[in-house]
């Protein structure tokens, strides 16, 4: 099952609000999945339980009685509305200035929305993205569910796919705040312990690219370091340098994989860092000068 089956699954049977909140969320419902076609009102899903949440609000709400027909073709569950129920819902629902009849309280503010998903709502798996939509025919529904999130200080954005209005978030903390409102706090429990993971994780990585990166230049330095090495000992020897950075050259050859504080622990008497950096320093300059 989709992270997006899951969550609408669960909200079509959560009920919970006041009086006004059913009224809300079948409103939010079919403006994303309903329509007009050849004259007959039409609300379409791919989630049989989304399909049996509108048939009882339909019932409970308005008093419609209606049902569901599954067409395994389009694997769509499908409501038909005849002309006088269509009327019905259109004078309730989308009349002008019903907004704020069917959502007098914040609680029915958080309904709309929950049907708005229900009905067009999208949201990835946050192992592999973050992306929450509502996609609408219309894009006065769209605006309308921009409007609602910004009530809850949510910025969504609007985008043009071919004749359709998508309402976007990408953000994953304004993901996880519009699940939370609509009724889906397991989904955004899930959102955020997997943002965390990937926090982690990344952290470790950068870590571990940030060790890496200093291996390379540790053993390029020391590569660079033991050529020198030989190629004083093969055209003047050793001796040739003072005592000090000979014995340092001689270290050096013996122990090429050692760090800087690694060779300088070997040294009698042992010296820091800065001290091995400066011998090494010099011994590469004798080796240039030769």
């Amino acid at each position: 099952m989709s992270f997006t089956a899951s969550i609408k699954n669960k909200i079509s049977s959560n009920d919970s609000g006041c009086e006004y909140c059913r009224i809300s969320k079948l409103a939010g419902l079919l403006r994303f999945a309903g329509r007009m076609c050849d004259g007959v009102y039409i609300i379409s899903t791919e989630n049989e339980k989304v399909a049996a949440c509108a048939v009882r609000l339909f019932s409970e709400c308005l008093g419609i009685k209606t049902d569901c027909e599954w067409a395994p073709k389009a694997k769509l569950f499908t409501i038909k509305l005849s002309e006088h129920q269509a009327q019905v819902v259109f004078a309730e629902l989308f009349s002008d200035g019903v907004e704020n009849e069917i959502m007098p309280f914040e609680c029915c503010r958080r309904s709309f929305l929950a049907g708005a998903f229900l009905g067009g709502g999208e949201v990835s798996d946050p192992h592999r993205s973050y992306h929450l939509e509502f996609d609408s025919r219309e894009e006065r529904f769209a605006l309308e569910v921009i409007k609602t999130l910004s009530g809850f200080d949510i910025n969504a954005k609007l985008v043009k796919r071919k004749e359709r209005s998508v309402v976007y978030i990408k953000d994953y903390e304004s993901i996880a705040a519009v699940l939370g409102l609509i009724g889906a706090d397991f989904a955004a429990l899930e959102l955020y312990s997997v943002s965390v993971e990937k926090d982690i994780r990344n952290s470790v990585n950068r870590k571990v690219n940030c060790e890496n990166a200093n291996l390379d230049k540790l053993a390029l330095a020391a590569s660079k370091q033991i050529r020198a090495i030989m190629k004083i000992e093969k055209k003047t020897g050793l001796d040739a340098m003072p005592e000090t950075l000979a014995e340092m050259a001689r270290i050096r050859l013996m122990y090429p994989e050692d760090s800087l504080k690694e060779l300088g622990a070997r040294l009698d008497p042992p010296i820091g860092k800065s001290g091995v950096n400066h011998r090494l320093s010099r011994i590469m300059d004798f080796a240039n000068k030769l």
